[in-house]
């Protein structure tokens, strides 16, 4: 077994951001506000297969925390939200897709609804 010796570990400052987002499903949705503009919490919910709505919330709450997307309660009747990418926001979305097109080739997934969408190229 190795040791691990504190001293001689390099701590890099990127490592928190990095944790955050490469956490299930958070570049996902990111991706779905990014296409959609606006987007409230259903319309997100029912276009990433699988995610739950309390892991749906959490990452709105990191992501909305770290300050990539605004949220917006819009009056009407009844009340809801809307979701959209604030400047930051679009800038990790427009590094991401690189990553999320190099998946789809790495895996031979190319019929996922993120790749297939005529606005992924869209800043």
């Amino acid at each position: 077994m190795v040791k691990s010796n504190k001293a001689t570990k390099q701590i890099c400052p990127l490592a928190d951001t990095v944790n955050v987002i490469s956490r299930k499903w958070f570049l996902l949705t990111l991706n779905v506000i990014g296409v959609e503009e606006k987007i409230g919490f259903n319309g997100i919910l029912n276009r990433i297969d699988g995610i739950s709505p309390k892991a749906l919330s959490d990452v709105l709450k990191q992501i909305e925390s770290m300050g990539l997307v605004k949220k917006v309660i819009v009056n009407s009747s009844p009340p809801r939200v809307e979701y959209s990418l604030t400047t930051e926001g679009k800038r990790l979305r427009k590094a991401a897709i690189p990553l999320l097109r190099w998946a789809a080739d790495y895996t031979g997934h190319y019929d996922c609804p993120i790749l297939n969408s005529n606005k992924l190229s869209k800043g």
